[in-house]
C-alpha cells in the first residue's frame, strides 16, 4: 500500500466536500444543533412544578416538623408552592380537595401532613434512639405519576427537606447515606450526555456519508475508473477512511467546543485521547458503510440500510440511558454494537479521566471493528474488480 495514493484519494474526497457548501454546512451545523438541542432538553433540572400543601399539624409553628419541612421546600427550585392550607382553611375536606386538584392536573403534586405529624416524628425518633420498634411517622404525597422524572424530582426534594427539618428540630435522624462520589463530582447530566452525542454524531455522519458517496461514485462509474488504475482496493478504502475519519473528527471538535462553551462541562481526561477514540470509531463506521453500499444498487436502496443500523444503536448503546436499564433479552445486542464501546470509552476519558491503558479493552474492540470493516470493504472491491 502506497501512502501517496491513499493521501491522493483522501484529498479528492475532501476537495469534493469543500466545493459542496450545503454538505459542509450540514457537517458543521448538524453536530452543533444536536448538542444544543439534546443539552438544553435533557441537561436541565426539573423545576417550577406547581404543588399544593396541606398542613394539619397541631404542634406550634415554631416546633412543628411539618412547618420546618414546608419552609425548606419553599427554598427549592423544583417546586412552585401555589398554596399552603392549614387547619383554619374554610374547605371542610382539604386532603380530598387537593387530591382532586392533582387528578385534574391543576398541580403536579399535593403534600398532606396529618394533625399528629410532629408528635409521631418525635415518638419514632425516640423509639429508634432507645432501640425499640415503632412505625415511622408518615404523611401523604399525591403525585401525578405520568412522568417518572417528575416523581423522582419531587421525592428527592421531599427527602432532603425531611432530613434538614429533623436536624433543625434537634432530633436524631434515622440512618441516612452520605454520598461520596468517586467520579463525576459536581458533574451535570450534560457531562454524561455529551460523550454519547459525540459518538452518535460521528457514527451518523461517517456511516451516512460513506454509504451514499460510495453508491453515488459507483453509479457514476467513478469507482470503476479508479479500479482500472494501478490503485489497489486497500488504498481506495484507506483513502476514503482517512477523509471521512477527518470529517468525523472535525464534528467531534465542534461538539466538544460547544459542550464546553454552552454548558461548561469539565473534561477530566485527555482531549487528544477523546478525539482518537472518535477517529477510530468513525473509520470503523465508514468501513461498515462501504460494506453495505456494495449490496445497494442505488442511493434509495442505500438509505434503507440507515434505520436498520442507526435506530438499534441509538436506543441500545447507552447514549440516552444506562445499559443496565436495557432489557436482559436485548443486552447481548447492546454489547454487539460498536457505539456501546465508543460511548463507554468517551465517558471514561471525559468524566473519569482514564488514560489510554485504562480504556484498552473498548479501544481494542473499536480498532478490531475498524480493521474488520475495512478489510471486508477491500475484499468486496476486489471481487468487483
Amino acid at each position: 500500500m502506497r501512502l501517496d495514493r491513499v493521501l491522493a484519494i483522501a484529498r479528492k474526497n475532501l476537495r469534493s466536500l469543500k466545493h459542496d457548501r450545503r454538505t459542509v454546512g450540514f457537517l458543521v451545523l448538524m453536530p452543533l444543533l444536536m448538542i444544543a438541542i439534546f443539552g438544553y432538553t435533557f441537561g436541565g433540572d426539573v423545576k417550577n412544578l406547581p404543588v399544593f400543601i396541606v398542613n394539619l399539624d397541631t404542634a406550634p409553628s415554631d416546633q412543628s416538623v411539618a412547618s420546618a419541612i414546608i419552609s425548606d421546600l419553599m427554598t427549592r427550585n423544583t417546586m412552585d408552592i401555589k398554596s399552603v392550607y392549614d387547619r383554619n382553611s374554610l374547605t371542610p375536606d382539604l386532603p380530598a380537595v387537593v387530591r382532586e386538584a392533582v387528578k385534574d392536573t391543576k398541580v403536579k403534586a399535593a403534600i398532606v401532613f396529618g394533625p399528629n405529624f410532629t408528635r409521631d416524628v418525635t415518638a419514632a425518633v425516640a423509639a429508634i434512639t432507645n432501640g425499640t420498634h415503632m412505625f415511622p411517622a408518615t404523611f401523604t404525597v399525591y403525585i401525578d405519576g405520568t412522568n417518572p422524572n417528575i416523581v423522582t424530582a419531587i421525592a428527592n426534594d421531599i427527602q432532603i427537606s425531611i432530613l434538614k427539618a429533623v436536624l433543625s428540630e434537634g432530633l436524631t435522624p434515622a440512618i441516612a447515606p452520605v454520598p461520596d462520589l468517586v467520579y463525576g463530582q459536581d458533574a451535570k447530566f450534560i457531562a454524561f450526555f455529551a460523550p454519547g452525542v459525540m459518538g452518535l454524531a460521528a457514527m451518523m455522519v461517517t456511516f451516512i456519508l460513506s454509504i451514499i458517496s460510495f453508491v453515488h461514485e459507483r453509479s457514476t462509474s467513478t469507482l470503476d475508473r479508479l479500479l482500472s488504475t494501478p490503485v489497489t482496493e486497500g488504498e481506495i478504502v484507506a483513502g476514503y477512511a482517512l477523509a471521512f475519519g477527518l470529517v468525523g473528527l472535525m464534528q467531534s471538535i465542534v461538539i466538544l467546543t460547544a459542550a464546553v462553551l454552552l454548558f461548561q462541562i469539565a473534561i477530566v481526561g485527555s482531549v487528544l485521547l477523546t478525539l482518537l477514540v472518535i477517529f477510530i470509531f468513525g473509520i470503523g463506521n465508514q468501513g461498515l458503510g462501504f460494506l453495505l453500499s456494495s449490496v445497494a444498487k442505488n442511493e434509495f436502496q442505500a438509505v434503507q440500510f440507515m434505520p436498520i443500523i442507526l435506530f438499534p444503536s441509538i436506543l441500545l448503546s447507552g447514549v440516552f440511558w444506562p445499559l443496565e436499564a436495557v432489557p436482559t433479552l436485548l443486552q447481548p445486542v447492546s454489547y454487539a454494537m460498536p457505539l456501546t464501546y465508543a460511548v463507554d470509552a468517551l465517558r471514561s476519558v471525559m468524566i473519569r479521566g482514564w488514560s489510554l491503558t485504562q480504556i484498552a479493552v473498548p479501544l481494542v474492540i473499536l480498532v478490531a471493528f475498524a480493521i474488520i470493516m475495512l478489510s471486508l470493504s477491500a475484499y468486496g472491491l476486489r471481487k468487483r474488480r
